[in-house]
C-alpha cells in the first residue's frame, strides 16, 4: 500500500506512533501538524494525499473544520480519528465527507482496511478531477455559449462565451432563475418562456430571438435547448447553447450566392447579368464559348456601348442575338445596394 498522509494530531506521542503503524503498511508521512495553521503550511509543502485528522485539536479550528478547509482549497480528503463516537460528532464529522471515521482506539487492522479503500478512492476522484478541469477547460474555450440548468430552470454552469454574449458573470449567474439572466424576446419585444418547450426526447431550436444584454443592448440569437439524461432514464435538467444569429444569416447568405454563381456559370445558355444601371456585370462561360469574346471585354459596358463597339463579333453578332426574337442570350438584372 502506496500514499502520501498527512497527520493532523495535537498529541505528539499520538501522532509518533500513528506515523510508525502506518509506515509500517508502505505509506509515506509527508507531514506531521498539530494545528489547522500547521496543517496549511504542511499541505503547501507536501500536498499529501489523504489527511489523518483528529477531530478534537488545538487552535482556532477543529479537526472537522481543518478537514472542511482542506477539501475546498485543495481537494484533500480526510480519515477522522476521534475518542468520541456520540451522534453529535458523528453528524457533525459527517457533513464534511470524510473518507474514514475511526474511534480511538482502533485496531491496526481496522486503519490498514480504512487507508486502502481510502486511497484508492482518492486515486479515483483525483483522476475524475483532472477529467473535469480538462472538460471544463474545452468547454470554457469554446466560442459558443453554453449554460446548463436544472429542471426547474436554475442555472449551475455558463461558460465563458455565455458571459461575454450575455454580459453577466458566471458567478452572478450561478443557482439564479434562466430568467434573470437570459432576457430573450421574440419579434413583438414579448419575453419567450425558453424552457415551456423543450422535450425529454429531443432538442427544440429556435431562430431569431432577442437576446437583452447587461449594457441594455440587444443580440440576434439561435438557441438550442437539449434534456440531460440521468442514469435511471429520466432527466437531470437542461443544456442550453446560444449563438449570435448574424453568423447562420451570414453563412446563409453565402450559400445563396455561391449557389446562384453555380447556376449562372454551370449554365448551357449564353447569359449576361445587368446591374440596375444596365452594366454588364459578368457573363457566363457558355456566352465565351458562343461569342468567342473574352469577358474582360464586356464586363462593365452597357448593351448600347456594344451595338458601336468596332469589333464585328460584339456589334454584329452578339448585339444581333441580344436583339433576335429568340433570345440565347438571358439579362438578368439585380440591383445592388
Amino acid at each position: 500500500m502506496k500514499g502520501k498522509l498527512l497527520i493532523v494530531e495535537d498529541e505528539p506521542i499520538v501522532a509518533l506512533d500513528l506515523q510508525q503503524e502506518v509506515e509500517a503498511f508502505g505509506c509515506e508521512v509527508v507531514g506531521l501538524a498539530e494545528s489547522a495553521d500547521e496543517a496549511l503550511m504542511a499541505v503547501e509543502e507536501c500536498r499529501p494525499d489523504i489527511a489523518l485528522m483528529d477531530i478534537h485539536i488545538a487552535g482556532s479550528m477543529d479537526g472537522t473544520q481543518t478537514a472542511r478547509l482542506l477539501r475546498h482549497a485543495y481537494g484533500i480528503p480526510s480519515i477522522f480519528l476521534t475518542s468520541y463516537s456520540d451522534d453529535t460528532t458523528i453528524a457533525k464529522a459527517a457533513r464534511e465527507m470524510p473518507y474514514g471515521y475511526l474511534t480511538k482506539p482502533f485496531q491496526s487492522r481496522e486503519l490498514k482496511a480504512t487507508l486502502q479503500v481510502a486511497l484508492q478512492k482518492a486515486a479515483v476522484d483525483a483522476g475524475l478531477r483532472t477529467t473535469h478541469g480538462k472538460m471544463a477547460a474545452t468547454v470554457d474555450s469554446m466560442n459558443e455559449a453554453l449554460l446548463t440548468v436544472s429542471p426547474r430552470g436554475d442555472i449551475q454552469f455558463m461558460n465563458r462565451a455565455a458571459e461575454r454574449l450575455t454580459g453577466k458573470t458566471r458567478e452572478f449567474a450561478a443557482n439564479r432563475s434562466l430568467l434573470e439572466v437570459l432576457d430573450l424576446r421574440d419579434e413583438h419585444n414579448r419575453p419567450i418562456p425558453i424552457l415551456s418547450g423543450p422535450r425529454r426526447d429531443g432538442a427544440v431550436e429556435n431562430f431569431g430571438l432577442c437576446l437583452k444584454t447587461a449594457d441594455g443592448g440587444t443580440v440576434l440569437v439561435d438557441t438550442s435547448i437539449s434534456p440531460l439524461a440521468d442514469d435511471a432514464g429520466g432527466y437531470r435538467g437542461y443544456v442550453i447553447s446560444l449563438r449570435k444569429a448574424d453568423e447562420r444569416l451570414h453563412s446563409q447568405a453565402v450559400e445563396g450566392e455561391c449557389q446562384e454563381v453555380d447556376s449562372f456559370e454551370v449554365a448551357s445558355m449564353p447569359m449576361v447579368q445587368l446591374d440596375g444601371n444596365g452594366h454588364i456585370m459578368r457573363v457566363n462561360q457558355a456566352l465565351i464559348r458562343e461569342s468567342g469574346v473574352e469577358a474582360e471585354s464586356l464586363v462593365g459596358r452597357t448593351l448600347k456601348g456594344l451595338s458601336t463597339d468596332p469589333d464585328p463579333r460584339i456589334a454584329r453578332q452578339l448585339m444581333h442575338k441580344l436583339l433576335q426574337d429568340n433570345l440565347t442570350i438571358r439579362a438578368i438584372t439585380r440591383v445592388r445596394y
